[in-house]
């Protein structure tokens, strides 16, 4: 997020200029902070309401979400809607349902990257696009392991398979999730449908409930994070190596710089995915069962395991620790 983008302007375009940040990445960051009133008014106003009503919520709040950050791209994941409904009302259920699923929404996706690519990184209808393509391609996979018989399941796939076809409005719900639409994290329809059902109400609204300490320390974590990061950038810039004063360096010194710079890159994908994370903590979604001790797990949508990502010195570490998520995803 470091550098200052040209042709700022407006109200957040003075404080981009200010943070020295471009504008785009600014207005993502202000999109991910307001999923917390959000989460605040589904919890309190309609949490328990019928799903449809939640469904509309969800899907209205994520589309005027991503017209404000994208503006008529958001045509794009509109249409995919459509299709991924589609498919599974056609031939959903079916292997072929997934295979045309993959090839269309992950061709869809790399035609994307082709005409909006440029030398610079972007934030474009791309970002969203991409974790929406993931979530469409899961959906397709659980719809078609729900109508496989139960030993046939492994316990991962009994968690999640579907066995019927969710409506236009649970997948458009499920979609455009104010938490997980713009950066994610990735979540099956069934953790969807059964928050929406009221699964875990009784954790949701028993006296003080822990999601909201979780859900706020997710926020200040992610918060600071991304100061830190920010600083960070000012001594080791992104464009450092393509400098004089770079060739010039010792080898160690050149080592060091790039194992800094590295961190300080992953550290601003790691801030915006802990405070999206927090909104969804705090709307109750990511219950997760209790630990040995008894204890409420609000990890149901980590993303990132900060303390194991800070210390890890393996790849292995950084599989495990880093988009937890989506790698969770594609081991399932």
């Amino acid at each position: 997020m470091a550098g200052i983008e040209a042709g700022n302007s407006g109200f957040l375009g003075y404080f981009a200029d200010l943070l020295g940040a471009p504008e785009p990445a600014l207005r993502l960051l202000f999109t991910v902070l307001i999923g917390y009133p959000l989460a605040l008014f589904h919890r309190h106003v309609l949490f328990g309401t019928a799903p449809i009503i939640q469904h509309l919520f969800f899907i209205i709040s994520g589309i005027i979400l991503g017209f404000y950050n994208y503006g008529f791209d958001m045509f794009h994941s509109i249409l995919c809607l459509f299709i991924m409904y589609l498919i599974l009302v056609t031939i959903g259920g079916k292997f072929s349902s997934v295979v045309i699923s993959f090839l269309f929404f992950m061709g869809y996706l790399l035609i994307g990257y082709y005409y909006t690519g440029t030398d610079e990184y972007d934030i474009k209808w791309t970002m969203p696009q991409c974790v929406l393509t993931l979530r469409l391609i899961g959906l397709a996979w659980d719809v078609y392991d729900g109508q496989k018989s139960e030993e046939k399941l492994s316990e991962e796939q009994k968690k999640t398979a579907l066995k019927r076809c969710p409506s236009l409005l649970e997948i458009g719900g499920h979609m455009y999730f104010f938490g997980g639409f713009m950066v994610g994290p990735q979540f099956p329809m069934k953790r969807y449908l059964n928050f929406v059902d009221g699964t875990f109400k009784e954790k949701i609204f028993d006296g003080n409930p822990s999601c909201i300490t979780t859900g706020l320390k997710s926020l200040s974590q992610g918060i600071l994070i991304l100061s830190l990061q920010q600083l960070g950038s000012i001594f080791v810039p992104e464009k450092i190596f393509f400098t004089d004063d770079f060739v010039e360096f010792p080898y160690w010194k050149k080592l060091l710089i790039m194992g800094v710079w590295s961190k300080l890159v992953l550290y601003k994908y790691i801030a915006i995915w802990l405070i999206a994370e927090g909104s969804c903590i705090l709307t109750g979604m990511t219950y997760n069962g209790t630990d040995k001790n008894g204890k409420d797990l609000w990890d149901g949508c980590t993303n990132v395991k900060l303390w194991y990502f800070t210390v890890t010195t393996t790849f292995q570490g950084g599989i495990r620790s880093f988009n937890h998520n989506t790698n969770l995803w594609l081991g399932q």
